[in-house]
């Protein structure tokens, strides 16, 4: 806790520098990046405006270069849609468009159901357990079953398949959820 409290000590921000050995010129300089490093909020509002725009028009652009290859084509927008050569298009514009989030989506839900189903299988196996079974016979003694009469696990062996289980769930749910978001 002292570390983490003494480190903020050097973050506190400094209230003069020498700049006696630098020229009025370069002076000047850092003066005009101070300026710019300390702009209003509006400005940054004004620049996500923008940013949102220039998105919007991709959409609108792609829906466009669609519609313009369709009639290059000679067909109709739903027309072409429908043949391969429009169905590749839609397909290369949907992707564009969220093709990565579908991706890391998809794998991060693998992600998680992989290292979920390890996790439940640490903790519910008796592979490092003495086991005792008994046979069974079933229908008439055309098979037996297996049926556990005597299970004990040491607990060394527990607290090893609690925390190994821990571990395979808290690491599998970081990498799959930062996969996925």
């Amino acid at each position: 806790m002292v570390l983490c409290a003494s480190s903020t000590v050097f973050a506190a921000k400094q209230a003069s520098v020498d700049v006696s050995k630098l020229t009025p010129e370069q002076i000047a300089q850092i003066n005009n990046q101070v300026s710019e490093m300390t702009k209003d909020p509006v400005n940054v509002s004004a620049t996500v405006r923008k940013e949102a725009e220039a998105w919007g028009e991709l959409g609108a652009n792609m829906g466009k270069a669609m519609v313009g290859a369709a009639r290059e084509v000679g067909v109709a927008s739903n027309e072409f849609a429908n043949t391969s050569l429009g169905k590749v298009v839609v397909g290369i514009v949907a992707y564009k468009v969220v093709g990565k989030d579908i991706l890391g989506v998809i794998f991060g839900s693998l992600i998680l159901l992989g290292g979920y189903s390890l996790a439940v299988w640490v903790f519910t196996t008796r592979r490092w357990s003495d086991v005792t079974y008994e046979y069974v016979p079933v229908l008439w003694g055309m098979y037996t079953k297996q049926r556990v009469v005597k299970s004990h696990t040491d607990s060394d062996v527990s607290v090893t398949k609690v925390l190994a289980g821990g571990a395979i769930l808290a690491l599998t749910t970081l990498i799959g959820l930062r996969t996925i978001f």
